[in-house]
């Protein structure tokens, strides 16, 4: 084929699928995110697939999918039954919004949520932190083995709903509450719902479409009153316009232009929960899966907290910014386990790129994991190596292509909640690190890769080893 010769969807190569059926079968299991690595690496970077008469375009080539990202929300937009389903649960906001709806929540949401309010809203992330190391501690001293995936989920919960809407949860120590029992309920059925071939909820009502609906209706009932409370708050405290205490302050700071229904208000809180708990502790889990492997890398972690904090925790924000080891171990953990290892478009009109015609109503699954850990882009691709991230230090000065990352998405719709993400990973990596060193205890090959709408480690289980700073042993 020549450089200039169309590629047209109808002559991709397709996997071997079941009759009528297709790929759902395979696809549809708990490491669909690992079929599909293995369908690129049988049919090449750009193929299609179809589930029960439904075609999907699959593309893992890094510049198109680039490109695609790059035109949005003109040319593309989401996979249309993400917004179907969540709008189903009344759920609107920057996450699920296209065209010119998207263009009006996204400038108040990125403000809300950006460096200069996540500084204002550091306390919270800090107050967490040291909730979470007491535990680890006592964990530590009792030779507990630890869920850190289930622990770290915790963790984000509590940080994610006080930041959300200054509520205070105490996930971390087990604390039941009716609005995380709720929110257990409501995220599970989202990935079932956007994965489901049959909307069977929509003509019979299981149990778990019930509860579902109570669950939703009591989220509503609670996020409404947080809302009304933090308009009187700011009423009676015009000072929170300077520095809100939270994102929904935040939020109503920035919503002068935009002016956001009560409603619209209430999907974006929502949708900062949905995208701030999973993707932030299933990183952090995948973080500790590597550094239990790589004791040296905790060392050097350690060394660096101990110089940028040598006493207790990193109190303040400046902190952050000088633990630069600490974020390169948490970019490099991203790179080989991405928690959203595939996103999911849709042509908004016909359109060519990169010489591929894609007509509209196109369905893309743009696969980004199998080229962060190719050698053309990454040298020694599949190896843990945070120093190639480190100013200066790429590997061996070979390959080191960091705009292939696809952690935070891309182009105008990356992920407005990047910098919170960034700073609760930097801090807990360089504070457990300080204080612990890590043990697997199950072998690495037990750890299994598992997708339910993000992807984590299933069977992550270590202990913690307290160790010795300034002749005090911490434990």
């Amino acid at each position: 084929m020549s450089d200039n010769e169309l590629i047209e969807v109808k002559f991709l190569k397709s996997p071997k699928g079941k009759f009528l059926v297709g790929h759902l079968p395979e696809f549809n299991t708990y490491n669909k995110h690992q079929v599909l690595e293995r369908w690129v690496e049988a049919c090449g970077d750009l193929f299609k697939i179809h589930f029960v008469g439904k075609e999907f375009v699959v593309s893992a080539n890094p510049d198109l999918n680039n490109k695609m990202l790059r035109l949005r929300p003109e040319s593309f937009k989401r996979f249309s039954k993400i917004d179907e389903i969540l709008k189903e649960m009344g759920v609107d906001g920057v996450f699920n919004a296209e065209g010119t709806s998207w263009k009006r929540h996204r400038k108040p949401i990125a403000e809300a949520l950006s460096v200069k309010n996540v500084k204002a809203f550091y306390p919270i992330i800090l107050d967490k932190t040291k909730i979470i190391l007491e535990k680890f501690k006592d964990y530590a001293e009792r030779k507990t083995v630890v869920d850190v995936q289930k622990e770290f989920m915790a963790f984000t919960i509590d940080v994610t709903t006080e930041i959300a809407f200054g509520h205070k949860l105490d996930t971390i120590n087990n604390k039941s509450n009716d609005f995380q029992k709720h929110l257990e309920v409501i995220f599970p059925m989202i990935n079932e719902r956007v994965t489901a071939p049959i909307p069977i909820w929509r003509y019979f009502k299981r149990k778990k479409d019930k509860t579902l609906d109570n669950s939703l209706k009591s989220i509503q009932q609670v996020i409404h009153g947080f809302i009304d409370d933090a308009k009187n708050r700011m009423l009676q405290n015009p000072e929170l316009k300077d520095q809100p205490s939270n994102f929904l302050e935040a939020l109503l700071v920035e919503n002068k232009d935009a002016n956001f229904t009560d409603e619209e208000i209430y999907g974006n809180v929502f949708t900062m929960l949905l995208a701030g708990e999973d993707t932030t502790s299933n990183s952090l889990s995948w973080i500790v899966f590597y550094l239990a492997q790589n004791p040296g890398i905790v060392t050097q972690v350690r060394e660096e907290a101990n110089t940028v904090y040598p006493e207790g925790l990193p109190d303040v924000y400046e902190h952050v910014e000088a633990l630069k080891y600490a974020h390169a171990v948490s970019l490099e953990a991203m790179r080989l386990k991405p928690t959203t290892p595939q996103l999911y478009l849709e042509a908004n009109d016909d359109v060519v790129v990169d010489h591929v015609v894609i007509p509209k109503g196109t369905n893309i699954i743009l696969q980004n994991k199998v080229a962060q850990t190719d050698e053309s882009y990454f040298s020694n691709g599949d190896t843990f190596m945070p120093e190639r991230w480190l100013e200066g230090k790429c590997p061996m000065d070979k390959n080191h292509a960091p705009n292939v990352m696809r952690a935070f998405g891309g182009g105008a719709r990356y992920c407005p909640g990047m910098h919170l993400a960034k700073t609760e990973m930097i801090v807990l990596v360089s504070v457990l690190c300080k204080y612990f060193d890590f043990k697997l205890e199950v072998k690495p090959e037990d750890i299994r890769e598992r997708f339910e709408f993000t992807m984590y480690p299933e069977n992550l289980k270590i202990t913690l080893e307290p160790i010795t700073l300034n002749k005090e042993v911490i434990a």
